[in-house]
């Protein structure tokens, strides 16, 4: 059963439509298996202020807070955030100043509480870069950026003097693991991990790596790059996710076949991948 803020139905890729339920139902769903991705985006808090952002998804929390007290699933999965470490890295939680990325902190806590009052196991994966097809913001993240440029015939402008380093995990793996450790009845009660790919990457290697799954070497990069300049690296504990998924037998996607199945989502014939 799928939930979301409103009751609709939803065309699968299959063509098949799947009927989805407005949240305000799920306490009243008998279920014993929980994959909670449902928040609030930061755009929320840009256009009503950070009060109502708040509101709005403390409001999503207390139903499924009120779903695990009611139904006491035996296992509870949650996306949370690599701003969730952000936040905590900090030295305390400021809303006012990064609303997101506290409220990840304290619905990790709340949830992993409320699980383990409820007799159940869970797993928060704080999720730092995804990739793969189903991008709801294709553009506004520098994989699928990078990716529109380089298709489009470039030239590829990186804004960033400073490096920037990623690591990617395709979103379907995320999901595969999080349903994996759900069937997995001998797991551990509290599992918290971050994801990582196989490899950190900066994105100026990105891009020459999407030129060359794509298969446009031609297309410039232009960028005013300072090596020694303090990097951005927003990238989770190496090995983590790694492990877990090597431990549940999902084998995860590298970087290229990412690429690959990101520009195939965004509409981008890409050769010699299916």
């Amino acid at each position: 059963m799928a939930f979301a803020s409103r009751e609709r139905m939803e065309a699968l890729d299959s063509g098949q439509a799947l009927h989805v339920r407005a949240l305000r139902d799920l306490p009243d769903c008998r279920a014993d298996v929980l994959l909670h991705f449902a928040y609030v985006t930061r755009e929320f808090a840009a256009d009503r202020g950070v009060e109502q952002y708040v509101l709005a998804n403390l409001a999503i929390t207390g139903t499924v807070l009120d779903f695990i007290r009611a139904r006491r699933p035996g296992f509870v999965g949650y996306a949370s955030s690599g701003a969730a470490a952000a936040a905590l890295a900090r030295g305390g939680l400021d809303i006012a100043a990064d609303p997101y990325g506290a409220l990840k902190v304290m619905d990790e806590l709340a949830l992993r509480r409320a699980t383990a009052d409820a007799g159940g196991r869970s797993l928060v994966v704080r999720v730092f870069n995804v990739s793969g097809p189903w991008l709801t913001k294709p553009g506004a993240f520098a994989l699928s950026d990078i990716i529109g440029q380089v298709h489009t015939g470039g030239p590829v402008r990186i804004r960033a003097a400073h490096p920037v380093v990623r690591s990617y995990v395709d979103v379907e793996d995320l999901v595969s693991v999080m349903i994996a450790a759900a069937l997995e009845r001998s797991g551990a009660p509290d599992v918290q991990v971050d994801t990582a790919g196989g490899v950190e990457v900066e994105v100026g290697d990105l891009a020459d790596a999407i030129r060359r799954v794509l298969e446009r070497p031609e297309v410039a990069v232009e960028r005013q790059f300072d090596p020694a300049a303090q990097p951005d690296r927003y990238v989770g504990m190496a090995g983590q996710f790694a492990s877990l998924a090597g431990d549940l037998g999902i084998p995860l996607r590298d970087l290229d076949e990412q690429i690959a199945r990101t520009a195939q989502g965004m509409g981008v014939s890409v050769a010699n991948h299916t």
